[in-house]
C-alpha cells in the first residue's frame, strides 16, 4: 500500500519567531512517519514537502517530492528561509491538483497544512475553490488536517471542507506540543488504514488533548 504524507507548510515572515523550533518539528514529524512504515511493513510512506511564501504561486515550492520515507533527507536551513505574505490556497490548490495527477485510485493520501496566520496573497485559487477541490479528494479517500496558530482553526478548516483541525502556540513550547499531536495523528492514520476503517475513522485523528 502506497501512503502519500503531503505536508503543505507556511514560509511566511511570520514564521521567523520559531524559526528553529519549525525545523526541528519537521524533522520529528519525518522520523515519526519513518516508524510508523516499521511498525507496518506492507505500507511504503512517501513524502512530499511544500513551502509557501510571497505572492500567488511563485512563492510556492516543492522541497520534497514524494521520496519514500526511508530515503528522504531532513528538512535544513537551506529549504526553509521565511518570509512575505501567505499563499495559502494557491499552495493548497496546486498541491493538490498536481499530486492528484500522480497517484493511483489505490493510492492513500493524507494532507497535513500548517500556518500560523491567515490566507493573504493567492492569486489563482480562492477559498471556494480549494473548498471544492478538498471536498472531492475526500470523496476518494484523501485524508486531510488543518494545524493553524493566530486563529481559530476549527473555524477555518470547516471553511475548507476539513473536519481534523488543531489549533497550536506559535511558541518553542507550543511546537513541541504540535509535533506530538501530528506524529500521534500520522500514526492513528496508520493503524486505521492497516484495519481497513471505515471512512468516517479519518476524519477524528486528533483527540481532545490535543486541542
Amino acid at each position: 500500500m502506497n501512503i502519500y504524507n503531503v505536508i503543505i507548510l507556511d514560509e511566511s515572515g511570520s514564521m521567523s519567531s520559531i524559526y528553529k523550533e519549525t525545523l526541528q518539528s519537521m524533522n520529528e514529524v519525518l522520523g515519526g512517519i519513518r516508524k510508523d512504515q516499521e511498525e507496518h511493513s506492507d505500507q511504503q510512506h512517501n513524502v512530499t514537502i511544500v513551502t509557501f511564501e510571497g505572492h500567488g504561486i511563485g512563492g510556492i515550492k516543492t522541497r520534497r517530492d514524494r521520496v519514500p520515507v526511508e530515503k528522504i533527507e531532513n528538512f535544513t536551513e537551506k529549504d526553509y528561509r521565511p518570509g512575505g505574505c501567505t499563499p495559502l490556497y494557491d499552495a493548497m490548490g496546486q498541491t493538490l491538483n498536481r499530486l492528484e495527477g500522480l497517484v493511483t485510485a489505490e493510492d492513500k493520501v493524507m494532507a497535513t497544512i500548517i500556518t500560523d496566520g491567515y490566507e493573504n496573497a493567492s492569486e489563482e485559487y480562492s477559498g471556494k475553490t480549494v473548498k471544492s477541490l478538498v471536498a472531492r479528494l475526500r470523496e476518494k479517500g484523501w485524508v486531510f488536517a488543518y494545524i493553524g496558530a493566530n486563529q481559530d482553526a476549527v473555524e477555518v478548516a470547516k471553511d475548507l471542507n476539513i473536519s481534523n483541525a488543531l489549533n497550536y502556540d506559535a511558541t518553542p513550547e507550543g511546537m513541541v506540543q504540535m509535533r506530538f499531536s501530528i506524529n500521534k495523528a500520522h500514526r492513528k492514520m496508520s493503524h486505521l488504514m492497516a484495519c481497513c476503517a471505515e471512512r468516517s475513522m479519518f476524519d477524528k485523528l486528533f483527540d481532545e488533548d490535543d486541542k
